[in-house]
């Protein structure tokens, strides 16, 4: 994962976790990414991969700002540095507002996904506001609009906020009648440090297990009318309750082993912990092996795989695989999966 513009945002989103979790860093703001850094970085990854498949993300911040000039470097470097021809997967996860006629092209003529962040209809998106405080919808509703009638690849991802899981029929049916069909709802995360600002924002248990069942009800409806939607995580639990890996992150057994670049090439575990404790080295000094088997990338794997005894037990593991570790500080999920699974586990069998 690169985040070519470090924290630099054009917005101020509520909720936004990188903002909060960058200013706990000495240097909140790590520098906009060179061509030097990005070319270190592509060329490492690919000597790491070695021939097999590479997926690369570029999210911020807002990646877009780096500009277009960046990102047309970026698929010349990755065809040039690509000499073993891995299979290679590129994504960009923006806000939108800046997205036009010539972003797209970029998208299209590299064939690159990309991920746009909106929360649903006008009232749902509430949180998720300009550097001035102003509504964003509009920019970012016309960006999907834009990408769907340019025919690029893109996906919605969804922070799932109390109000949105709340209403999640009113949200789900603004997605379907926009023809929005490969959908991610991303749990609000709370401060890593400090207090809760807004309790208004955040999830409970019992809301998230109703927001559960609401959904996979509407997932499987239009299942079976044939219109069928993508909702990645409702996918990846009939993948499970089949007896199939999910591939979602979170939804494995444990942490991945992945990169995160910043601007300057500081390298860390995982975007949820780009804090100074976890930087584990500059991808323009080391490898990816050297930083790969770090102490702290070594220790940060193996304690996602330090299940509680109640785990260890519960008939519902199979399914929930122990979940996300920063996701499992805010909230337990526990009453809501056994109710959840209860009832839908069935079901999903009968989807495979």
């Amino acid at each position: 994962m690169f985040k070519p513009s470090s924290s630099l945002c054009n917005m101020r989103c509520e909720y936004c976790f990188y903002h909060s979790l960058s200013a706990l860093r000495e240097l909140p703001f790590r520098g906009m990414m060179s061509e030097r850094t990005l070319s270190a970085a592509l060329g490492k990854i690919f000597d790491y991969a070695d021939g097999g498949p590479v997926s690369l993300s570029f999210q911020g911040g807002e990646p877009l700002l780096s500009g277009k000039d960046f990102f047309r470097t970026a698929a010349r470097l990755i065809a040039e540095l690509n000499v073993k021809r891995s299979p290679v997967s590129v994504g960009v996860q923006t806000n939108g507002t800046l997205i036009d006629d010539e972003w797209c092209d970029i998208f299209s003529e590299n064939k690159w996904l990309v991920g746009l962040s909106l929360d649903g209809d006008e009232k749902a998106n509430a949180y998720r506001v300009d550097r001035d405080g102003a509504p964003t919808f509009d920019k970012a509703y016309g960006a999907a609009k834009l990408l769907q009638e340019r025919g690029v690849d893109f996906n919605i991802l969804c922070v799932l906020t109390r109000p949105v899981a709340e209403n999640i029929e009113r949200i789900y049916d603004f997605y379907r009648r926009n023809r929005f069909r490969f959908l991610q709802f991303i749990p609000v995360l709370k401060p890593l440090k400090g207090g809760v600002e807004d309790d208004g924002m955040y999830l409970t248990g019992e809301i998230y297990g109703k927001y559960l069942r609401k959904l996979f009800d509407l997932y499987m409806r239009d299942m079976m009318r044939g219109e069928y939607t993508s909702i990645r995580q409702m996918d990846n639990f009939v993948a499970l309750a089949n007896f199939r890996r999910a591939e979602q992150c979170g939804m494995t057994g444990g942490c991945a082993r992945q990169f995160v670049i910043e601007g300057d090439g500081a390298v860390y575990p995982c975007d949820f912990y780009c804090l100074d404790e976890y930087c584990l080295g500059n991808i323009n000094e080391s490898s990816l092996e050297q930083l790969a088997a770090h102490p702290v990338a070594v220790r940060f794997v193996d304690e996602s795989r330090n299940y509680p005894d109640k785990c260890k037990r519960c008939r519902w593991f199979c399914m929930c695989m122990g979940g996300c570790k920063r996701e499992r500080i805010d909230l337990d999920k526990c009453a809501a999966y056994d109710e959840f699974f209860a009832y839908a586990v069935p079901h999903m069998r009968r989807m495979s």
